[in-house]
C-alpha cells in the first residue's frame, strides 16, 4: 500500500476542555458543515454521534433514511477521542472498518482557560485505489469544520 501522509487542522477556543469535548462530542449535529453530508443542507435531518465507546457516527435524511459513516473507537473525554471515516471517495458508505480512514481529535487546555482542538485524519490508504487523491480533495474540509466549530463559539 502507499504510505500516503496524515491530514492535521486545529482551532482554539474560549472554552475549557470539558466543554469543548462536550461541545464538539454532543453538539456535533450544530457545528458539522451540512455541505459535508450525504443528504446535503435542504435534506439532512440530522447528524450526530452516540457518544461512547464504540458508538455509531450517523445520519438521518429524508424519509428516515439514516447512514452510519463512523465508529468511535477511542473516547477519553475530556481529552481525546478517534472514529473511522467510513465513506468512500465517491461518497459511498464503507461496511467494513479495516477498508475505512481513522480520526483523532485531542483537546489540550491552553492558558487562560481554551482550548485547542487537534484533528488528525490518518490511514488514507485503507481506501484503496484512489485513496491519495480522495486525501487531496479532503484537504480543506476539516480546517473549514473547525472553523464551523470555533465560529459556533463565538455566535
Amino acid at each position: 500500500m502507499v504510505d500516503i501522509r496524515a491530514l492535521t487542522a486545529s482551532v482554539t477556543v474560549p472554552t475549557p476542555p470539558p466543554a469543548t469535548f462536550a461541545r464538539f462530542t454532543d453538539g456535533f449535529g450544530s457545528w458539522w458543515p451540512a455541505e459535508f453530508t450525504w443528504s446535503q443542507p435542504a435534506l439532512l435531518v440530522s447528524i450526530g454521534m452516540d457518544c461512547r465507546p464504540g458508538g455509531l457516527l450517523t445520519e438521518t435524511g429524508p424519509h428516515g433514511f439514516r447512514i452510519d459513516w463512523g465508529r468511535i473507537q477511542h473516547w477519553d473525554p475530556p481529552a481525546s477521542l478517534s472514529f473511522t471515516w467510513q465513506i468512500s471517495a465517491d461518497r459511498v458508505p464503507v461496511p467494513d472498518p479495516a477498508q475505512a480512514s481513522t480520526v483523532a481529535v485531542s483537546f489540550t487546555a491552553e492558558d487562560g482557560g481554551g482550548t485547542t482542538v487537534a484533528v488528525t485524519h490518518d490511514d488514507w490508504d485503507r481506501h484503496g485505489q484512489g485513496a491519495a487523491a480522495y486525501r487531496d480533495q479532503f484537504a480543506e474540509a476539516w480546517p473549514t469544520a473547525l472553523e464551523r466549530f470555533r465560529q459556533e463559539h463565538d455566535g
